[in-house]
């Protein structure tokens, strides 16, 4: 399988000063020596991914050719959707303890994103067959600098015992147990989507994004 160049984005971290916040607050209370401390993904990158692809020079205009016609293939009105962080959770978990991702993400679908990620699927860019599953990165072993020939896990479950990272969540220390766990991590508006040239970073620290869309009518998003 072809290595994923580009990603449509949802990116929350650049958009609102308020999310970015709360992640340097969550780096604060994790306070992870290095190598450890390169696991985490920076308050301008944090972003929910709608889909994978791998564009070469001669498609990624026609890429972006579908990418500005969504406005007219898509139910947009004048608000744009809402995105709520309530839920926490690891993917690629290894034990009890151990995993290999770390993120927060909505704990309901949002059913504008999944009508995106299938209209990009049946136009033959996203090859992924699973179903879209909407969350925001904060920790990632392949992050680890520096890099290893394996990925190697880490431990979550120590991480989360932690009152002052509980605290970064809206959770108190005696009510956490098991992942997945119900949060507070606050809603935010995704008036745009970008895609964005994977692995890439602008003068922000932010994902480089090669154009966007909005997802709404309202004048003030049309830009």
């Amino acid at each position: 399988m072809a290595r994923p160049t580009h990603f449509l984005s949802i990116p929350l971290g650049q958009t609102h000063p308020t999310l970015r916040a709360r992640v340097a607050d969550l780096h604060a209370a994790l306070n992870l020596p290095t190598p450890d401390s390169t696991l985490l993904a920076g308050p301008q990158r944090v972003h929910l991914t709608l889909g994978v692809m791998n564009l070469t020079p001669e498609s990624l205009p026609t890429a972006l050719d579908l990418l500005n016609r969504l406005p007219s293939l898509l139910p947009l009105t004048d608000v744009a959707p809402t995105v709520t962080l309530d839920k926490l959770d690891v993917l690629r978990r290894e034990s009890r303890r151990r995993a290999h991702v770390l993120w927060v993400g909505p704990s309901q679908p949002e059913p504008l994103f999944s009508q995106i990620n299938e209209i990009f699927r049946q136009e033959g860019f996203i090859t992924d067959t699973r179903p879209l599953k909407l969350h925001m990165t904060l920790m990632n072993s392949t992050y680890r600098r520096p890099r290893t020939k394996h990925p190697l896990p880490f431990e979550y479950d120590g991480i989360l015992r932690q009152a002052s990272v509980l605290e970064c969540f809206g959770v108190q220390e005696s009510e956490y147990a098991e992942l997945p766990m119900a949060v507070t991590m606050g809603s935010y508006a995704a008036p745009r989507i970008h895609l964005c040239e994977m692995g890439s970073w602008d003068t922000d620290g932010a994902y480089v994004s090669c154009g966007s869309a909005p997802l709404s009518t309202s004048p003030q998003f049309s830009t």
